[in-house]
């Protein structure tokens, strides 16, 4: 579709309650930027726990400042203006220095690359995981709107997230979750 040339800083926000687990933002995100579908090399993330029935993904919140930038000792993360972080191939050594610095396991690192894979929003284009979700789960919002999962920094970063998300959410509807 068209681009968001607004010079708001702008991210990915998830509605957990319409979320079925369906991974085609996975599959689409995949595709869009490698070519294949593949779920290991999407840079959204399906946090699945089918014990209590928890679908929730997991996308880069363009922290700012952003830890996984700050932590590369190369320069290969670079932050733009519009708040999305871009991945300099030729200068990423593959060390995960910034999947270990992002709170919230929104980074990972490709299998058959070993660069990061990290949310660029499609690069200005409209999000495929946001167009192609079909339940509307994912939305595109202005960064200040929404702030979930803040101190997320724990072993198992995304599903403990996930998993925070996922009680409030039950809570909200009286469900009491462990």
């Amino acid at each position: 579709m068209g681009r968001y040339n607004a010079p708001m800083v702008r991210r990915i926000i998830v509605d957990p309650s319409k979320c079925v687990g369906c991974r085609y933002c996975e599959l689409w995100c995949s595709y869009k930027h490698e070519g294949v579908f593949s779920v290991t090399l999407s840079r959204i993330i399906i946090v699945k726990d089918d014990r209590i029935g928890l679908d929730y993904p997991i996308v880069c919140r363009m922290c700012n400042p952003a830890p996984c930038v700050k932590s590369c000792p190369n320069d290969a993360l670079i932050q733009g203006k519009d708040g999305i972080i871009r991945v300099i191939d030729v200068k990423c050594t593959g060390c995960g220095l910034c999947v270990r610095a992002c709170q919230y396991g929104a980074i990972r690192l490709s299998p058959k690359l070993k660069k990061p894979l990290v949310c660029d929003l499609c690069d200005g284009d409209e999000p495929i995981c946001v167009k192609k979700c079909p339940t509307n789960a994912l939305r595109l919002y202005p960064l200040a709107e929404e702030d979930l999962c803040e101190n997320g920094k724990v072993f198992d970063k995304a599903y403990r997230c996930a998993l925070r998300e996922y009680k409030d959410l039950m809570k909200r509807w009286g469900i009491h979750v462990r």
